[in-house]
């Protein structure tokens, strides 16, 4: 008995160090985040950034009411971005009194009890509860009685100058202070998944090494600020099989073909990046109503930044309403153009950003969010002399949501630059008619003659519903009855109709309506 015993024990280890030897931190999930003091930003005020990368795809942000007053804390009100189904975490945010905080995994402290308080419910509290940074350090040291489950890298800013980041193992921190010229002397701190007091393994050097270099050039240049964080650094597509910029890029990466950007752990706008966040704070004596946190949903290549206040009392509904997201409804299209090789979900295709022709998503996304940011300047500007009320407040964000969710909206989804692509076609896939009741016509044009199309439909959560096998090119068309593959009668929404050989694949919408 005790042989076997062993012998499964030895089984078991062997399995358990295969596992965890060749687990891709891409399997868990990971981030780049950057804390920023006002020593190295053009305006002085402290900046904290964060891109989310997870394998939940439909991420909301949300504004939350501070709980009841308790006898001896006081809660503040504060905006966080959580999950589309459970905002019960918050994963990054600012609340009312300027106090900010993001976060990142990390993989190379070695500690991992499996239990505690994880990351959501640490921030959450975080946000409920500081209003600087030594209130911060407070509760780490709080959660240490109870065990941090996992290890993070955290990143803070505070209404009163103070920039820091935080690596967190389970019972113990190290602080890197961005205002220390010993610990930090450009006031820039990067981190993606690795603690610089961690052992030598330090997973994503690539997209760290990348993230401090643009920061301190822009930096030196002394034009650090919110709007080159989240143009060029947010949406950085360098890897280390090649630099891509200026665009458009033309050169090939492991033999796809020109212009596909291989975008898993190795570039900082990731396959699995689901939100950013860029906050900035206010500089020492401002009013912390002045914090202005500008929030992307989806990977921010193909989507554009809103500017939220949390004195507002409120975020757009364009950002968290339902489960869908409308936001993220939009993007999704656009998301389907950007990876067009459905087999090879991990290459990105940049020229439907830019192209030969110097067109593309970028000429319409990039001057839009430049002007959300002027608008959102100019509102802070004014209100720094004359503070508005919440109502006020909170109708200037609405209106410059409102005009950010119309314009984008009217982007046009074609899969720019693909016609240009050596060696591939432009098929056309429409369906009509188109929102439609009870069928619509799926006509596909374009494609080889003789190919094997592979027709599907997809819910907006990605769930394949209904797939007719292969289907004959280059000219055919397919009915479509708002069924799925068991005969029941879909619900109403929006769905993806996805066609697909082995060298190329185009997704259309479809709107069903009963």
């Amino acid at each position: 008995m005790n042989k076997i015993i062993l012998s499964s024990l030895l089984i078991f280890l062997v399995f358990a160090t295969d596992r965890y030897t060749f687990m891709h931190p891409d399997d868990y999930g990971e981030c780049t985040i950057g804390v920023f003091s006002g020593s190295a930003t053009v305006d002085g005020r402290p900046v904290l950034w964060k891109n989310r990368d997870v394998t939940n795809d439909i991420q909301k942000f949300c504004y939350f009411e501070p709980r009841l007053p308790h006898a001896e804390t006081t809660f503040y009100a504060y905006i966080g971005n959580v999950y589309s189904a459970d905002t019960n975490g918050a994963y990054m945010g600012i609340n009312e009194a300027g106090f900010a905080i993001i976060n990142a995994n990390c993989y190379n402290l070695n500690d991992s009890l499996g239990r505690g308080i994880d990351d959501g419910e640490l921030m959450r509290m975080a946000l409920e509860r500081c209003r600087d940074i030594a209130d911060f350090e407070q509760i780490l040291e709080y959660t240490e009685i109870k065990g941090r489950k996992d290890c993070w890298n955290i990143g803070v800013i505070d209404a009163y100058g103070g920039a820091a980041l935080y690596e967190c193992s389970n019972y113990s921190y190290t602080k890197y202070d961005a205002n220390n010229i010993e610990q930090s002397p450009d006031g820039i701190i990067i981190r993606t998944t690795f603690a610089l007091s961690g052992g030598g393994n330090r997973p994503s050097m690539n997209r760290y090494k990348r993230a401090y270099k643009l920061a301190h050039e822009r930096k030196n240049e002394g034009l650090l600020d919110v709007g080159y964080v989240l143009e060029t650094m947010s949406r950085d597509l360098f890897n280390y099989m090649d630099d891509p910029y200026p665009l458009p890029y033309t050169r090939q990466q492991n033999g796809r073909p020109p212009g596909f950007i291989y975008s898993r752990d190795v570039t900082i706008n990731r396959n699995k990046t689901r939100s950013v966040m860029v906050i900035r704070g206010v500089a020492p004596g401002e009013n912390p109503r002045l914090s202005t946190s500008f929030c992307t949903i989806g990977p921010p290549v193909i989507s554009v930044a809103y500017p939220l206040w949390v004195y507002s009392g409120a975020v757009p509904m364009q950002l968290n309403f339902g489960d869908e997201v409308p936001m993220f409804i939009k993007v999704l299209l656009h998301r389907a153009m950007l990876y067009p090789l459905w087999k090879e979900p991990l290459y990105l295709n940049s020229l439907y950003l830019k192209n030969y022709e110097g067109t593309g998503l970028y000429e319409y996304t990039l001057p839009l969010e430049a002007e959300a940011l002027g608008m959102a300047d100019s509102c802070v500007e004014a209100w720094a002399s004359h503070m508005p009320t919440s109502a006020q407040m909170r109708l200037a964000q609405e209106s410059i949501a409102g005009y950010i969710y119309t314009n984008y909206s009217q982007i046009p989804g074609s899969p720019t630059g693909l016609e240009q692509i050596p060696g591939f076609f432009t098929a056309d896939v429409s369906c009509y008619p188109n929102p439609f009741n009870a069928s619509t016509v799926i006509y596909l044009s374009g494609f080889d003659i003789g190919a094997e199309l592979d027709v599907a439909i997809y819910d907006i959560l990605g769930r394949e519903v209904r797939s007719f096998g292969n289907v004959a090119g280059p000219e055919n068309s397919v009915l479509w009855d708002g069924k799925d593959d068991y005969s029941n009668r879909l619900s109403s929404g929006m769905y993806f109709v996805r066609v697909e050989t082995p060298e190329f694949a185009k997704t259309v919408k479809a709107l069903l309506i009963k």
